[in-house]
């Protein structure tokens, strides 16, 4: 079923608003970050995920979720990156997962900046929940009839280092 034209613009924005700020905030903490922009897809896939963290986006104009997927070496450089290694990157320590939910805030507030600026009033976004475990993935429901879409970056050109904004956009 092809997408109304507003609606096309409305998604392209979107996901362009939350994929350039994911890169802006890692430039602001001096991580270096590249978009692997030939394994963009619709739908979920952050395979080797061990950190992850959802913040619900509403309001005028937009709902949905965005998730960030951290494989633990990604997790582990953004945690020494951000503590200047005075925390060990451990994925069961809550002041350790405390870096991921930051990195999630600084995106999602980043993004909405951005849409405020573009016309996109009255959006707002919940505190981040954070998730942890071996191979973290998220289903699909088929109830969903949301527009879902997995952004794949590497930290520093490592693939060990693999980070994914993963978007869903209810209808």
């Amino acid at each position: 079923m092809p997408l109304e034209k507003e609606v096309l613009k409305r998604l392209t924005t979107l996901v362009n608003s939350f994929g350039l700020s994911m890169i802006a905030v890692c430039e602001k903490l001096g991580v270096g970050i590249s978009f692997n922009k030939g394994k963009v897809c619709v739908g979920v896939n952050a395979p080797g995920s061990r950190v992850a963290t959802l913040i619900s986006l509403y309001g005028e104009g937009a709902h949905g979720t965005l998730s960030i997927f951290m494989s633990e070496k990604c997790f582990a450089f953004f945690v020494h990156t951000m503590t200047g290694g005075m925390i060990a990157p451990d994925p069961e320590d809550p002041v350790a997962l405390s870096v991921a939910g930051e990195v999630s805030n600084m995106v999602s507030g980043n993004a909405l900046t951005s849409l405020f600026e573009r016309g996109y009033s009255g959006l707002d976004i919940t505190p981040p929940q954070i998730l942890t475990g071996s191979n973290i993935k998220t289903l699909r429901l088929p109830e969903d009839t949301g527009y879902t879409f997995t952004l794949p970056f590497l930290v520093e050109n490592d693939p060990d280092r693999a980070i994914y904004l993963v978007l869903l956009f209810r209808r």
